[in-house]
């Protein structure tokens, strides 16, 4: 990674002051015989030379005699002079620079990720090099430094504005306390010596339409989910905004956008779909693909191209950050699922996505506010008719599941399993609670227990063991509260009074139950040595849906059965 210079120069009797990767690259932009100028630092890491470059602004602002006087004094003491001649061989600055700003388009990124680009491609560095200082000085691209220092002493983090960092020896620059980002690791290392860069004149309406992107669907949408779409084309009709989809689980909440993307997509404008799994992107990607056979789909997620072109982006959460003003439409699905929620990292990546004009759509189960967003829209029923099935809260005391034994667990709970003669989820709030309930489970109820958690290697297995009548029971965490389905599966959650177990959590738990109109009703037992707050504020989301599809007349087969 190149250093930056800081230099003074006149052309066309303007001062400019300036950071430069090396001093003749502007040997193609100050090409006038008034031209002059002089070196003022040695090479510095990126911000440490932006900091400097502030110091050196604000002396001489407007000044411009005394600018003058200092390139005569650096002059006449040795100062490295700008030498304005061509440079001979090498690739074409205009074809580089042309490059760059394809690479560029609606993205933020880093100056080494580039040159390794450019490099693949045949380009070589010095090449490169020009181009950017070339591309800089004429506004064409907008540099950063990969660190910035606010308000009391705070070093803030140019690519995902994080204060988590720490001070490490680092071989690029050569210094021995160069901060590295800790938020964002996981997209690359960015230290304070990183040195980003991005179109200056981001996209702007009005955009080309494409009149080709047709919406390619083999199936009908219920009666809610019609109700919602029609409410988001009418969102985007009117001014700049935020809307929030609430939909009960299981009602098909992702379908209901599809019209809105294609209107975006008609009007010339790119779209952004982040989720915040990396699972659910590749198969988004296909259903995307299949409803919009016209359009280019790119898919972004760790390991994948950066660089993969599409007007239809698909990404997680933290590829996001890779944008920058390119989205006239941003969809988020899951807002209420990790890593997004409670990420300010993650929350600055999508708005920093979309263009000044453009329009956020968060869609959830479980929202947390509903005062930010300019409209809310619900799809309160699934597309069967029936109702959702309310969790039932049980106080039961369970002792420590460290010593807990066959003969502690509660009636109810035995029971239960015993007389419904359906697939069970049991979850349980840690791996060890999980693999202490298999064994005492398995002991009391005398037949196989499966078992479901991230460091359980047969994951799928298990699952469709499940399904296909193998298993009747298994015990889980969290890792199946999303994302699968079971036909006449039952709910219960242990130690439901343990903190892993939010609102969202829950509600998503409850979602397992009662999904297909084969079997649109089942149990859900919430179990705990008291009963929390978040499981009466799950409660409460789940019979206001409820309440709604009521009111709405969405809960057709009820009326009828």
């Amino acid at each position: 990674m190149e250093k930056l210079q800081i230099c003074v120069f006149k052309c066309r009797k303007t001062f400019r002051v300036g950071l430069l990767r090396h001093p003749r690259h502007l040997t193609d932009f100050l090409m006038d015989k008034e031209q002059d100028g002089v070196i003022l630092t040695p090479p510095l890491p990126s911000s440490k030379a932006y900091e400097d470059l502030k110091v050196w602004e604000s002396r001489f602002n407007g000044r411009w005699r005394s600018l003058w006087w200092l390139m005569v004094t650096r002059r006449s003491s040795g100062a490295q002079v700008l030498e304005i001649h061509p440079l001979g061989g090498g690739r074409s600055s205009v074809e580089v620079v042309l490059r760059l700003k394809e690479m560029l388009h609606g993205r933020l990124l880093s100056e080494q990720r580039l040159v390794n680009v450019l490099r693949q491609e045949g380009f070589w560095p010095s090449d490169i090099s020009r181009a950017l200082d070339i591309g800089v000085h004429k506004a064409e691209f907008k540099q950063l430094p990969g660190f910035i220092t606010s308000s009391w002493g705070r070093e803030i983090c140019t690519r995902c504005q994080s204060e988590e960092a720490k001070r490490v020896p680092c071989l690029v620059c050569g210094s021995g306390d160069c901060l590295l980002c800790l938020a964002c690791r996981s997209m690359g290392e960015h230290r304070s010596c990183s040195t980003l860069l991005t179109l200056a004149a981001p996209q702007h309406l009005p955009l080309e339409p494409r009149d080709f992107v047709k919406l390619q669907l083999d199936y009908e949408l219920t009666t809610a989910q019609g109700q919602a779409s029609q409410a988001l084309l009418e969102f985007w009709e009117q001014g700049e905004g935020k809307a929030l989809v609430w939909a009960a689980c299981g009602a098909g909440k992702t379908e209901v956008t599809f019209a809105l993307i294609q209107e975006a997509l008609r009007e010339g404008g790119e779209v952004l779909f982040a989720i915040p799994r990396q699972d659910i992107v590749r198969e988004m990607t296909e259903r995307l693909r299949l409803a919009f056979p016209g359009v280019t789909v790119a898919s972004h997620y760790g390991g994948k191209p950066w660089f993969a072109p599409g007007e239809l982006v698909v990404a997680t959460t933290h590829q996001v950050l890779h944008f920058y003003r390119r989205f006239t439409l941003a969809i988020l699905d899951e807002v209420d699922a990790f890593p997004y929620q409670g990420s300010e990292v993650l929350r600055l990546g999508l708005r920093r996505a979309l263009l000044p004009q453009g329009k956020l759509v968060e869609m959830t189960a479980t929202p947390h506010t509903q005062r930010e967003y300019e409209q809310v829209i619900t799809i309160p029923a699934r597309y069967h008719g029936f109702s959702l099935p309310e969790p039932e809260l049980v106080k039961a005391v369970l002792p420590p599941w460290k010593t807990l034994g066959c003969f502690d667990l509660p009636h109810f709970l035995l029971q239960t399993l015993q007389s419904h003669k359906h697939p069970w989820l049991v979850f349980a709030p840690t791996i060890t609670a999980c693999s202490r309930l298999q064994t005492v489970m398995g002991e009391a109820l005398g037949k196989p227990v499966g078992i479901c958690h991230s460091k359980v290697d047969n994951r799928s297995e298990i699952v469709q063991d499940l399904r296909d009548g193998k298993l009747d029971i298994v015990v889980t965490t969290s890792v199946l509260e999303r994302g699968v389905n079971f036909p006449g599966v039952g709910v219960i959650v242990l130690y439901a009074d343990h903190a892993v177990f939010t609102v969202s959590a829950l509600v998503q738990i409850a979602g397992r139950v009662g999904r297909t109109a084969e079997s649109p009703r089942g149990t859900v037992l919430f179990a705990g040595s008291r009963i929390t707050v978040p499981m009466k504020k799950a409660l409460e989301l789940i019979q206001r849906l409820n309440r709604q599809a009521r009111e709405r007349g969405l809960l057709y087969r009820e009326t009828t059965t």
